[in-house]
């Protein structure tokens, strides 16, 4: 909204979520759209300024996408009529819920589109723990961090005395199609997501390489692993966080970085014609390798281990980075102490 972009936006129907986005609304050059549960004339008076009026609106605005998907739908399809619209399906719930969720945005996707006359587009975030096809260079670059030896490289031997599943090798055999074109990829799966994450996200890369073989614009980027508040209040991913860019070139990005440059993808996503984006661009030889250009996965694609395998050395690089300072200045106080034994 600080861009001046006309948003339409659906919530959960909390007072409290509608009240922060009232006010992000209130300090931008952008408009915001919601649903209200009944006309706005009936909830606010007339001669209240927009304080009252935003506190007055709040525990009306907002909707359940799992309890009113049909008529979401529908509403969608009728704001801006005239205007082009971009929908982003950008959703989480934990377990079984996500799998729902992301089906009743489907449908909601579907039912808009359906609804209105003028070009829609489509916009996902996928994860970086997934399987992906990925550029050649990419490809490469890991072959190359494989063979690059190092710390790195001896951390991942020692792990692998303790685990066979620890720092598993990230270059996989090309695949090759019927019609002999190869093709590289990456398995970035973390299993403790479980299944019902996978098939969440295998659902919106069907809708996004269907609706861009249909001739839609669809902007479905990779984003990077993010320090936001829900993963690093879990103290294990939190120290996972801190000791994987120990494995180069992984690196973990703060939600400022992270929301600015997947912004700045997005539009030039809908914006310019020779993204891969745009179906007229040309530039994939299959469905697939729509998630392969424009992707911000954080070094996943390029390190010499699967993202899955180096979660348990990462904890052990950020613990020994923690307890570093103290060995150190118990092996000085030690050594002070024999110094004072021999004088």
């Amino acid at each position: 909204m600080a861009l001046g972009a006309n948003v339409i936006a659906v919530d959960l129907d909390r007072a409290p979520i509608w009240e922060r986005l009232f006010k992000i609304a209130r300090q931008s050059c952008g408009t915001l759209y919601f649903p209200l549960n009944k006309p706005q004339s009936e909830i606010v008076d007339e001669s209240a300024d927009f304080a009252a009026g935003d506190k007055a609106m709040a525990p009306h605005a907002g909707a359940n996408l799992l309890e009113v998907t049909p008529q979401i739908g529908r509403w969608i399809g009728s704001v801006l009529p005239g205007k082009p619209l971009t929908i982003g399906s950008y959703v989480y719930l934990d377990g079984e819920a996500h799998v729902r969720l992301v089906l009743a945005c489907d449908a909601i996707t579907a039912t808009a589109i359906e609804t209105r006359k003028q070009p829609t587009s489509l916009a996902f975030l996928c994860t970086p723990t997934d399987v992906h096809a990925i550029p050649r260079d990419a490809y490469d670059a890991a072959r190359r961090q494989a063979k690059a030896g190092g710390a790195a490289a001896l951390l991942a031997t020692v792990a692998r005395l303790f685990s066979k599943t620890a720092c598993v090798p990230n270059v996989q055999p090309e695949a090759v199609s019927e019609d002999g074109e190869s093709f590289t990829y990456v398995d970035a799966l973390v299993v403790p997501q479980g299944p019902n994450y996978a098939l969440a996200k295998r659902m919106q890369h069907w809708r996004a390489m269907l609706s861009h073989s249909a001739g839609c614009i669809v902007s479905s980027n990779i984003a990077p692993s993010t320090k936001t508040v829900s993963v690093v209040k879990n103290r294990s991913f939190a120290l996972a966080y801190e000791g994987v860019s120990f494995f180069k070139p992984m690196e973990i990005f703060e939600p400022a970085t992270s929301h600015s440059v997947m912004t700045a993808i997005l539009l030039y996503d809908l914006n310019d014609k020779t993204s891969a984006a745009n179906p007229k661009s040309g530039k994939t030889r299959n469905p697939l390798e729509l998630f392969a250009y424009g992707s911000f996965h954080g070094g996943v694609w390029r390190t010499a281990y699967t993202f899955g395998s180096i979660g348990a050395p990462s904890v052990v690089v950020a613990l020994f980075k923690i307890a570093f300072p103290y060995i150190a200045l118990l092996a000085l106080l030690i050594i002070s102490l024999k110094l004072t034994q021999v004088f």
